[in-house]
């Protein structure tokens, strides 16, 4: 008995999988920009950020049908970052390093519609996970300008090329037919030491987690046919119907004026 009802039960998951595969509002798309990063010490240096960096990526996401609760998707990004270090307060000369990253989040988007759901406000919250495919150093002097610059060489055994943590922000995104415009503000805080414990490497700190930062703007598409899947309340059905009963009255297109106030499925 216990069988077919756990049998049941995962039929019935499998079944709800494959609707919203089939019949969800999936999009795909790309975003770029830019960012910077910074380093957290212990023990503590004076330490600052370094910005200007791409950050390019690829993603997927999915939007429930579910008011407020938003999307949920993947990306699989190239991100670059770095930190610098003085010896002392105001010193003229830092040392910097630069880290370059393929990382992927996996990321949840609550959000509220706008403007007659023709745009959204959201919200970034996931984790992610990372890894670290190439770095570099340099010593800058403030008045000479760059002092020394090489590469940096990855090495198992003082250098953690893994790492993973949070990451949230928040943005705006545009509907255009079935395409979405969307800029966003997001921020990755590190959990994993870019260094090797002091343990493990001497001379190395004991705690070197990283963090990332970017602005960023993106281009989705809209895989499925269908228009926004959440329903809009009443009240936002009402004057919806109301603008576009009053558009097709200015415009004297009476026809389509009186068939509006029959059209209860026209949300978006």
């Amino acid at each position: 008995m216990m069988n077919k009802r756990a049998l049941r039960y995962i039929l019935t998951i499998l079944s709800i999988l494959t609707a919203s595969i089939v019949y969800g509002q999936h999009y795909v798309g790309v975003r770029g920009g830019y960012g910077g990063g910074m380093i957290r010490l212990e023990p503590k240096e004076e330490s600052g950020a370094l910005i200007g960096f791409p950050t390019v990526g690829v993603g997927w996401k999915y939007y429930s049908p579910v008011k407020y609760v938003g999307a949920i998707g993947a990306e699989l990004s190239y991100v670059k970052s770095g930190y610098k270090t003085l010896p002392f307060v105001d010193s003229d000369t830092s040392y910097q390093r630069r880290v370059e990253s393929i990382q992927l989040p996996f990321m949840w988007q609550p959000h509220i519609y706008m403007f007659n759901r023709k745009a959204r406000a959201f919200l970034n919250l996931g984790i992610y996970v990372s890894y670290n495919i190439a770095s570099d150093t340099s010593t800058v002097s403030k008045v000479n300008g760059v002092l020394h610059k090489g590469k940096y060489p990855l090495r198992t055994v003082k250098d953690n090329r893994f790492g993973y943590g949070l990451c949230g922000g928040a943005g705006i995104g545009v509907f255009i037919n079935r395409f979405e415009i969307l800029a966003e503000a997001r921020y990755s805080y590190g959990y994993a030491d870019l260094l090797k414990y002091a343990d493990k490497y001497p001379g190395n700190p004991k705690r070197s987690p990283m963090d990332s930062f970017n602005i960023s703007i993106g281009v989705y598409y809209r895989l499925g046919k269908g228009g926004i899947l959440s329903p809009a309340s009443e009240r936002k059905k009402k004057k919806i119907k109301k603008e576009e009963l009053e558009t097709d009255i200015t415009n004297g297109n009476y026809t389509s004026a009186k068939s509006s106030k029959t059209n209860t499925k026209r949300y978006q």
